[in-house]
């Protein structure tokens, strides 16, 4: 038998299953499948399909003996696939962790980048505020002083203007 045909009767038999903590592959097959009972080949065929079916279930931890007289319960794993209404196939490929992908890889990356530009930006402009302040403050500084300047100015006008109105005798 193929892994294939394996896998469609292991299906089988979680469909049927009804009780998880005791229950007969022999039992289940031969109600689904029926064969002749008078014909040993198809008696034999039933067999392998259930040896088989009893190999793959314990080899993947689906059940697990139960007792020596045939009969199996459901493990963990088993019970979530019964109760999961999935076949094995796509049961297995749920229950497999997943890898990191593209839908997960790209928004992490893109929020470490936005996140150290909206660092960077804050301390940029932190700096930035700073020598505001400091340029405002000179700005003020040297206004003052081209006030006084201008102030120095205009007086050293008015009195070289008023030293040259002077006529001589005033100045004697």
């Amino acid at each position: 038998m193929t892994e294939k045909e394996i896998i469609e009767k292991i299906d089988l038999l979680f469909e049927k299953i009804t009780d998880f903590n005791a229950f007969s592959i022999n039992n289940i097959f031969f109600k689904e499948i029926k064969p002749n009972e008078k014909n040993k080949d198809e008696v034999k065929k039933i067999l392998e399909i259930v040896n088989e079916t009893k190999l793959f279930g314990m080899n993947n931890d689906l059940f697990e003996k139960y007792n020596d007289n045939g009969w199996f319960s459901l493990t963990e794993k088993g019970k979530t696939l019964k109760q999961s209404n999935f076949g094995f196939v796509k049961f297995t490929k749920k229950s497999k962790p997943k890898k990191f992908d593209l839908y997960i890889i790209v928004p992490i990356i893109l929020t470490v980048v936005f996140s150290s530009l909206n660092i960077y930006q804050k301390y940029d402009y932190r700096e930035l505020k700073s020598n505001y302040d400091s340029l405002k403050l000179e700005r003020d500084s040297l206004k003052q002083k081209w006030i006084d300047l201008n102030n120095n100015i205009v007086e050293y006008k008015v009195n070289t203007l008023s030293d040259t109105l002077k006529t001589k005798k005033e100045s004697e």
